[in-house]
């Protein structure tokens, strides 16, 4: 969500529109190390408790487009966004997204025709639109237009009515908009109120419409209102001819470019570069599929098969752990680095012959563009946005290795295949070429969010 908040405003700017962004500030680096205007200060009772917050402007000049933050004392200033350091949800879940959306809600109440448009994504400010349609203080809102979009419907941030107290006031028969399964629940809330939802690819916007049991039937009925756009990533940023982040630029030979890099990294690694390289960039987590991937590379061993890999992420203890014993057993093939460095991950998709995305469930997914975009191979698992952009190589237009069965056996045999294919160094650098030049840019997503934008703008 983070990389698509951050580029989608660059990009419209090409359209001719300015796009703001908001979100809370956290206690982290990049935070403490700009520079911020007061915009506005508020407060609210969250029940009986006071809440005073902060509107922050970025100095002009930061980023191309207007950022602002909220700063809530004692919500939001964490060293981490979602978890605490034990892996855990912090115990307030529920109190500080509410509060980070009532800000933004107070603000806009302040300023009520300074927005045409007001975009929010997932359920953190799912309770958003509700707030601007059905709660009694913000009835200038109410003709102010809003745009859900959902990254990941797994988190639908459900909540017990004892939050209720928590909530701006409404008129007791309006309680069925927060309501889905006798709970509040913050993504069903959204879908009903907003004028129109997406989702981050086409093929998920249908995977949850038919499986996601929680809110299928919502989504059915409210299918008038959905679209499916594909993220886009940002090619400026990820381009290997100017990346910064990486140690050898693409010039103008793909195989040159592959091999320098992987060279350096395998130096580093201590890794033996004559062997393809296998890497996995992400959260370390079942969503993610990485509890598959120790069982996949044993059995790859255990075929006589000789390949080298790189782990890069954090997540779930146990995993990380398999992972480590892994390491433990296979020092010479296996490096995992728990811990999240995007510098690392640029360098690792320039070298990387194979990028693995055995993710269970998969709204969209960034790695396989970012992969592609670097020469490195996708192996994928057949779902959600994984669907979408990457392509069996027994097509003709293939783009990766896509298996169906989300399994180690499965991922295992997926790997045997692409090295098969890595020894055809001929038809590996053609499809390295047709997939980096493939456009999985924001410009071509970026309009389709245009034209959604003006069917509800009037």
């Amino acid at each position: 969500m983070g990389d698509v908040v951050g580029a989608l405003p660059n990009y419209f700017q090409e359209l001719g529109f300015e796009a703001s962004v908001i979100i809370p500030r956290y206690n982290l680096p990049w935070f403490n190390n700009q520079e911020f205007t007061l915009e506005y200060k508020g407060f609210f009772y969250l029940g009986t408790v006071l809440i005073g917050f902060k509107i922050l402007k970025l100095m002009e000049g930061m980023l191309s487009y207007p950022f602002y933050c909220i700063d809530i004392p004692g919500k939001f200033d964490r060293d981490t966004i979602y978890l605490n350091k034990n892996g855990e949800g912090f115990a307030d879940e529920a109190s500080r997204n509410i509060c980070f959306q009532r800000s933004v809600v107070l603000w806009l109440n302040h300023i009520p025709d300074f927005f045409q448009i007001i975009h929010c994504h997932d359920h953190q400010t799912g309770l958003i639109p509700f707030m601007m349609y059905k709660c009694i203080e913000f009835e200038s809102l109410r003709q102010l237009p809003t745009y859900f979009t959902i990254h990941n419907a797994s988190y639908q941030g459900q909540m017990s009515w004892q939050v209720r107290p928590m909530l701006p006031a409404y008129w007791d028969n309006d309680y069925g908009w927060l309501e889905w399964d006798n709970r509040i629940n913050s993504m069903a809330c959204a879908i009903k109120c907003c004028w129109r939802y997406s989702t981050v690819s086409p093929s998920y916007l249908y995977e949850i419409r038919d499986s996601m049991p929680s809110i299928s039937g919502l989504l059915q009925s409210e299918a008038a209102k959905g679209s499916g756009i594909l993220n886009g990533i940002d090619d400026v940023l990820w381009n290997p001819k100017t990346d910064e982040k990486i140690h050898f630029p693409l010039k103008k030979n793909w195989l040159e470019f592959k091999s320098k890099n992987k060279n350096h990294l395998c130096e580093k690694l201590k890794l033996d570069p004559s062997l393809p390289l296998f890497s996995f960039i992400g959260r370390l987590v079942y969503q993610k599929g990485a509890d598959i991937i120790p069982g996949a590379i044993e059995a790859l061993f255990g075929s006589g098969m000789k390949a080298n890999f790189v782990i890069l992420g954090s997540g779930t203890k146990k995993i990380e752990e398999y992972l480590g014993s892994l390491q433990q057993r296979f020092p010479a093939n296996v490096q995992v680095l728990i811990m999240y460095n995007e510098t690392a991950a640029h360098q690792i998709y320039a070298s990387s012959d194979f990028l693995l995305m055995p993710s269970r469930f998969e709204p969209c997914g960034l790695n396989q563009l970012f992969a592609m975009r670097y020469g490195t191979i996708p192996l994928a698992h057949h779902t959600g946005g994984l669907k979408d952009t990457v392509k069996d190589v027994s097509a003709p237009d293939g783009t990766g290795f896509s298996f169906n069965d989300c399994n180690a056996h499965a991922l295992a045999l997926t790997m045997m295949r692409a090295l098969v294919q890595y020894n055809d160094k001929k038809n590996l650098e053609i499809l390295m070429r047709k997939n980096a030049d493939l456009d999985f840019s924001w410009r071509k997503s970026s309009q389709i969010y245009a034209d959604e934008y003006a069917r509800i703008s009037g």
